[in-house]
């Protein structure tokens, strides 16, 4: 066991309050002189490359990705965002030249011929992989709490009872499971990680990284080419889409600002969900219903029991059968519940009343967008639909009118 850093989280708490404090001690030490050593774990970091400047949840959309060519195994096909797979190629050959020449260690095991162990990750699929649980556990729910029911109007008001208890804890829509901590950075596609460490350990850290002889070059060189480098996972590269220099890659990829790959390369994630939402909802009613369940039911002075099987449904006739308004209500409820909102009830009642008649006037896509940015954003909130056209009249283009969000 290491006297001054924390090797795991086997140690006790108080070893591992004192020895965390020693390292975050030594990092923001460096951090003093290094800008673009970050914490992303405080604050709108936490969210970088997740949300848009409004603080909605994004995933990458049309923004091209390459391979890395220096990976640590050419069968993950590891990549990023294209301008940024171009940046770092051009940093690595850097470390290279130095390396050559006696600049830098030539040897250090991660710090001179840099190699990506990790990078991408589809945010859709690990989504998809969370979905297969998360229906076990509403469907278990079912069962312990005997919740039966006979058609999928009974399942909207059945569901709704059960998701909203979990919500805060365990996210149902994209847009939450973006925002929260079960989707890593990565998913952004602007970050990628150059070892395959052990993030618990700090002893790792401080020996491999903050006390290599190519530490502060590796800080300097990444500053130059417009990389943040994670305070408390030191091997980890996020590009900075807020700086000079990534963006002069971007450029050459025909992403002109940062405003430019946010609005252009990346998708609101409530949009790809809604469009999916009532097909997943059919599919949990399919997992959540019985086949069949007997009702005890009085009749004269007996006792008789009838059998009940639920209905059945096709997608179209879910479609056809239930207003949009239906889903949309549901869907805001979740969302209320997912952010943990400190909207009241009367707020939330205003606002899905007033982005409803948005609906009914602008259409699904302009309703959902005003929805999110309210919900995703602290502002003065007036609860009227006219406040809502101004609000989003002030920030067309996703461009916020005071502050920034996720640090871009």
């Amino acid at each position: 066991m290491s006297t001054y850093y924390a090797e795991s989280n086997g140690e006790t708490a108080e070893e591992l309050f004192d020895k965390r404090r020693l390292y975050q001690a030594e990092l923001v030490a460096s951090a003093r002189n290094y800008k673009n050593l970050v914490n992303f774990n405080f604050g709108e970091k936490l969210l970088y490359g997740r949300v848009s400047r409004l603080f909605v949840p994004i995933t990458l959309g049309v923004l091209p990705t390459a391979p890395f060519k220096q990976s640590a195994t050419a069968a993950k096909n590891l990549s990023a965002a294209s301008f940024v797979v171009d940046a770092f190629n051009e940093l690595a050959q850097q470390f290279k030249r130095c390396a050559a020449n006696g600049q830098i260690k030539a040897d250090d095991p991660y710090l001179s011929n840099l190699i990506v162990y990790k990078a991408y990750e589809d945010p859709h699929y690990l989504y998809n992989q969370y979905l297969t649980s998360y229906y076990d556990s509403l469907a278990n729910e079912f069962r312990r709490q005997s919740i039966q029911v006979t058609n999928f109007e009974e399942f909207l008001s059945a569901v709704a009872r059960v998701i909203g208890v979990s919500a805060p804890r365990f996210p149902f829509t994209l847009p939450a499971y973006v925002k929260s901590r079960l989707c890593p950075i990565t998913c952004s596609g602007l970050a990628f990680e150059i070892a395959d460490l052990n993030y618990e350990n700090d002893e790792e850290k401080i020996n491999q990284f903050v006390q290599s002889p190519n530490w502060e070059f590796y800080l300097n060189t990444c500053r130059s080419y417009g990389f943040m480098v994670d305070r408390f996972i030191p091997w980890r590269m996020v590009a900075d889409i807020g700086s000079a220099e990534m963006i002069s890659y971007a450029v050459r990829r025909g992403y002109a600002s940062t405003d430019t790959i946010l609005n252009l390369g990346y998708t609101k994630a409530h949009s790809i969900f809604y469009s999916k939402f009532k097909f997943l909802l059919l599919n949990l009613y399919n997992k959540v219903k019985l086949s069949s369940f007997l009702v005890r039911e009085q009749c004269g002075e007996r006792m008789l029991s009838r059998q009940v099987i639920p209905q059945t449904y096709t997608a179209a006739q879910i479609k056809d059968n239930y207003d949009e308004t239906v889903f949309l209500k549901l869907y805001f409820q979740i969302r209320f519940w997912e952010e943990e909102s400190q909207f009241t009830t009367t707020e939330q009642e205003i606002l899905m009343d007033d982005v409803i008649e948005l609906y009914q006037y602008d259409g699904l896509s302009t309703a959902l967008e005003a929805f999110e940015r309210i919900l995703n954003k602290t502002f003065d909130y007036r609860g009227s639909l006219s406040y809502i056209r101004e609000y989003l009249a002030k920030n067309a283009q996703g461009t916020p009118s005071t502050t920034t969000g996720a640090g871009y």
